[in-house]
C-alpha cells in the first residue's frame, strides 16, 4: 500500500489555503486533508505514546521541518492569538499548474493508494511539463463541456471512444459487471453503443508524450460498465467498490424484473 509523505501532502495542502483566503491552520490541515484523501492502513496507525496517527504527524511536520518554506510555497506566520500557513505567489502558481489533475484526482473518489501514488508522480516532475487529465465525468455531465477548455473534452472522449472500440464484442459493449447491454434495452436508435468508462486507476499524461501509447497504457485501468454499477461503484465516496466485488454481489443477490 503507498505511504503518503510530506512532499506529497503539499499541493492538496495548498489547495485548501486557496479555497480558505489563502491561509490555514495545522489543525485545519489535518482534519480536512483526512477527509479530502482518505488515509487508510499504516498511515492510520496511532504513534506510541500520542494521540496523533501516522497521517496527521505527517501532516504537523509540514510546519516542525520547514517543507512549505523550503520550496517557497507558503509560509508561517505567527499571530498573538494563533499560527497559520499563507500560501505564496509562487504556491498559487504551483497549484494552479496542477489545478486540473488534482481535481481529477480528488472529484472521482480514487482510493488513497491511488491518490498518493500519483502526487508521487506530479511532485517528481520537477520540469513545467503539463500534465492533462482524461476525465469520464465531462462525457457523462454533457452541459461541462461548455464550461471546460475543450482539449481537455476531446482528449476525454479520444479515451472513451478508444476503450470503446477496445471493449466492443461482435458490435456490442456490454457492463462489465452486470451484463446489461443498453442497445438490447433501449433498442438500436438510442441504445447503441452506449456506455460509461469507470477509470479504475488515475489517467492522465505528460504534454509531451505519446497519446497513441497513453491510450494503450490506459486501457488496462478502465471498465465499460452501465449507469447503474457505475453509480454503486461510486456510492461511497470514502471508499469506493471494487468490480469484482460488486460483480460477486450482483452474482449473489442480482436479479431483473420485467415490468408488465
Amino acid at each position: 500500500m503507498a505511504r503518503i509523505t510530506e512532499s506529497e501532502l503539499v499541493l492538496p495542502s495548498l489547495f485548501l489555503m486557496s479555497i480558505n483566503d489563502g491561509r490555514t491552520t495545522t489543525s485545519e490541515l489535518i482534519s480536512k486533508l483526512r477527509t479530502l484523501m482518505k488515509p487508510k492502513g499504516k498511515d492510520l496507525e496511532i504513534l506510541d505514546g500520542r494521540n496523533d496517527d501516522k497521517f496527521s504527524q505527517k501532516v504537523r511536520n509540514l510546519n516542525s521541518h520547514n517543507t512549505f518554506e523550503k520550496s517557497g510555497y507558503a509560509k508561517y506566520v505567527v499571530s498573538t492569538s494563533d499560527g497559520h500557513f499563507e500560501i505564496t505567489s509562487a504556491g498559487l502558481e504551483h497549484l494552479n499548474q496542477h489545478r486540473d489533475v488534482l481535481s481529477y484526482l480528488l472529484d472521482n473518489d480514487f482510493s488513497y493508494e491511488e491518490i498518493a501514488a500519483s502526487l508521487v508522480k506530479i511532485e517528481k516532475n520537477e520540469s513545467t511539463r503539463k500534465i492533462e487529465v482524461f476525465d469520464e465525468n465531462l462525457i457523462i455531465q454533457e452541459g461541462l463541456k461548455k464550461l471546460v477548455k475543450s482539449s481537455k473534452y476531446e482528449r476525454s472522449v479520444k479515451l472513451r471512444n478508444f476503450a470503446i472500440e477496445r471493449f466492443t464484442k461482435d458490435g456490442k459493449i456490454n457492463c462489465s459487471c452486470c451484463n446489461f447491454n443498453f442497445e438490447d434495452f433501449y433498442g438500436i436508435e438510442i441504445g447503441k453503443g452506449f456506455i460509461e468508462i469507470h477509470h479504475a486507476k488515475p489517467v492522465f499524461k505528460f504534454e509531451d508524450e505519446d497519446l497513441k501509447k497513453t491510450l494503450e497504457e490506459a486501457i488496462k485501468n478502465v471498465v465499460p460498465v452501465c449507469s447503474n454499477c457505475h453509480r454503486m461503484i461510486h456510492k461511497s465516496w470514502q471508499e469506493p467498490l471494487e468490480i469484482q466485488y460488486l460483480k460477486e454481489r450482483i452474482k449473489e443477490h442480482g436479479k431483473f424484473i420485467q415490468n408488465a
